[in-house]
């Protein structure tokens, strides 16, 4: 398990896409990613920060974009 939003974006750069997610932890680094800008993905249901994300059932995560890869290249090199 990742500890880190970024460390989850390290994984995912190896990954075929799209990436089906079912773990709340994981889906709580997805929309954090997501709100950051660097993947575009899907959470089922709809995204609403009042709720706790183990009420999220699932994330598709589509690609990692130019920001993802950008905050990878600044992370790791």
């Amino acid at each position: 398990m990742p500890a880190t939003p970024i460390e989850y974006l390290l994984e995912l750069e190896h990954a075929s896409f799209p990436v089906h997610v079912r773990d709340p932890e994981l889906i709580q680094a997805i929309a954090t990613l997501k709100a950051l800008g660097c993947v575009e993905a899907d959470i089922s249901p709809p995204l609403d920060l009042r709720s706790s994300f183990r009420n999220y059932e699932s994330a598709v995560v589509v690609k990692i974009t130019s920001e993802g890869i950008t905050e990878l290249a600044l992370a790791y090199g």
